[in-house]
């Protein structure tokens, strides 16, 4: 803010500045210049007349002299008018300058964005404070809190930017909210700042991952396979593994990584539960398709589940694996960025399912599930009670915007109806 303020002050002085040296500034040519200018041209003139008259080519030269010099005394500068205004000179500037003054601090409170400003001040210096509210109090946090958290980091990285573990965090944030492209550009300067961190390179391969190019795709799964080479029985490792595997539809793949995980996860009753979860949901879609999942013992926590289609249906689930959207919204024609959410009604604040559709056209029909889940550790069918809604934006920044057009929010329960409406309006 005080570099701001300093760039300000200068150009206003800068400004003043053009305005005063050309009003204060002396004319190049002065009263005193002109008057000998103008007896030059008289004297010049008198001895052309001389001549003509020599030459016989001009007759009562005395008028013409008379005329001369009276037009002489005419443009002659007045001294006195001259030093009046002089004396009153400062005066013009002065009202110039105080009128540019105010003229710009009134531009600037009318448009500037001062309360943004100071409201951006205010979010960073509770930096301290969300952070430690996001990581030791994720269920209560709010969603402006998220909001005003990343805004303090963001701001935080600009005047860090060798802090390899502020991009990580950056990048996880950016990873839970579903920005994929903020993802990889904060995971990607962590990873050149620290390309041997394993927290960082399983973070980097994930964002990778949520990229549509399929090089970026291919590159995560290099880094992936060298990891799991160096660092076999490294959490991190085994659930990014899972998570791509998951992502690719390789439900045995992430089943095998899940289960690595297991026994590493002593004392962690909740990740415990959380991973059980995602095994049961990939051991529901093998039975989907007729197949079967091998069955290891659970170390950890109980005893071995049986297999095949019996298994998925013994084993505890929500159940909220699917839902139906119907949006419509109060102007049919309306346009941008259309994202629908899925969150847990109760638990973590990050989305657990999202879809963005481009320039939609309503009334519109999709179905968000498991497949659709921003994580692999965070499935709609781990929560018996889940939130829907949408917004529309005008831009591709997922954050919350005051133009942003929401719809109402609708909370499924275990055993509700799996089809929902939802309506947006200003």
């Amino acid at each position: 803010m005080l570099l701001f303020w300093i760039v300000s002050i200068v150009l206003v002085i800068v400004a003043a500045l053009a305005f005063v040296i050309p009003v204060t500034g002396e004319n190049k040519l002065t009263g005193a210049t002109r008057d000998q200018l103008n007896k030059d041209l008289y004297k010049s003139r008198i001895s052309e007349l001389v001549d003509d008259e020599d030459q016989g080519l001009l007759d009562k030269s005395e008028e013409f002299i008379d005329e001369m010099q009276r037009g002489l005394l005419d443009d002659v500068v007045d001294e006195k008018v001259r030093a009046v205004s002089t004396a009153n000179s400062p005066f013009i500037w002065l009202a110039g300058v105080i009128f540019l003054v105010v003229f710009s601090v009134s531009v600037y409170m009318t448009l500037g964005a001062r309360e943004k400003v100071v409201n951006w001040q205010d979010v960073y210096s509770r930096l301290p404070e969300l952070t430690n509210r996001v990581m030791n109090e994720g269920d209560k946090v709010t969603d402006q809190e998220i909001k005003d958290f990343k805004l303090a980091l963001s701001t935080k990285m600009r005047e860090e930017p060798d802090n390899e573990f502020g991009w990580l965090l950056l990048g996880r944030l950016n990873v839970a909210l579903g920005d994929s492209n903020a993802a990889f550009i904060a995971m990607d300067r962590a990873y050149k700042l620290a390309p041997l961190n394993t927290s960082i390179v399983t973070g980097y391969a994930q964002a990778l991952m949520l990229s549509d190019d399929p090089e970026q795709n291919n590159l995560a799964r290099k880094i992936l396979m060298e990891l799991k080479q160096e660092k076999p029985n490294d959490i991190e490792v085994l659930s990014t593994s899972a998570f791509m595997a998951l992502e690719n539809q390789d439900y045995l793949g992430a089943i095998e990584q899940w289960q690595r995980m297991l026994p590493l996860l002593t004392g962690q009753p909740d990740r415990i539960k959380m991973i059980q979860g995602s095994i049961e949901y990939a051991r529901k879609q093998i039975a989907a398709k007729g197949g079967t999942a091998p069955v290891v013992a659970d170390t950890a926590t109980a005893p071995a589940t049986t297999t095949g289609p019996a298994a998925a249906s013994n084993q505890v689930s929500a159940g909220n694996e699917q839902v139906t959207i119907t949006i419509t919204a109060d102007q049919a024609q309306l346009k941008g960025y259309l994202y629908v959410y899925v969150q847990a009604a109760a638990g973590p604040k990050a989305p657990l399912a999202v879809k963005r559709i481009t320039d939609p056209t309503f009334p519109l029909t999709i179905s968000l599930s498991d497949s659709d889940a921003m994580m692999a550790q965070m499935k709609m069918s781990q929560f018996p009670s889940i939130k829907v809604s949408a917004k529309l934006s005008q831009d591709e920044n997922v954050m919350t915007k005051d133009d942003d057009i929401n719809s109402n929010i609708v909370t499924v329960n275990e055993g509700d109806a799996r089809s929902v409406t939802l309506n947006l309006s200003r």
